[in-house]
């Protein structure tokens, strides 16, 4: 019962999130929406601020677990693409709000480790350095971010498949790139 109360009250929110920006919530509309009482709201939230975090960190987890599978950026891009579309609305009026560092946050951490992830899947039959892999990881995770941003500024759907496309091509070249040029390097030194 109490995943099935914890659900209702997060799908309730998502809904709202979806017709009105996140300062227009109020806990007694979610309440109402997903019929419970206020106590019980508070039993598992202790604000509609801890709501958005939690809906985040379970989406990261569900994305990370999702982009252990796949074998090519592209393929995680593909697996993000459907999230982001059907969560635009409700992600825009975060990221519209004052609270867009929690946003900005949860890109970043969900992306974090999936970028680690698959420059390490490249790679795995290569001995780079850590720090390089978390280099490549986190340079890559910076420039997606600021793309979906930039997306989430934008009144242009059809672009993000597109956008998407492009970034995991460029990324892919790029660590490619970069991981022979070290390796050019490295044999130059013995």
């Amino acid at each position: 019962m109490a995943n099935f109360t914890k659900k209702a009250i997060i799908d309730a929110f998502v809904k709202l999130l979806n017709e009105k920006t996140l300062a227009k919530i109020t806990v007694t509309e979610i309440i109402t929406t997903c019929e419970i009482s206020r106590n019980t709201f508070y039993y598992y939230f202790e604000d509609i601020y801890n709501l958005v975090d939690y809906l985040f960190n379970t989406e990261i987890e569900k994305l990370q677990e999702i982009t252990m599978t796949s074998e090519s950026l592209s393929d995680e891009c593909e697996l993000v693409l459907d999230f982001l579309k059907n969560n635009r609305t409700a992600l825009k009026h975060i990221y519209d709000s004052a609270n867009r560092d929690q946003l900005e946050r949860y890109l970043f951490k969900a992306l974090d480790q999936t970028m680690l992830n698959f420059v390490k899947h490249c790679f795995k039959d290569i001995d780079i350095p850590q720090g390089d892999l978390h280099f490549l990881a986190r340079y890559h995770k910076y420039a997606l971010v600021g793309f979906l941003i930039n997306w989430l500024a934008d009144d242009d759907d059809e672009e993000l498949e597109s956008l998407l496309k492009r970034i995991s091509l460029l990324t892919e070249e790029s660590i490619r790139n970069y991981i022979e040029k070290l390796l050019e390097i490295s044999r130059q030194k013995e």
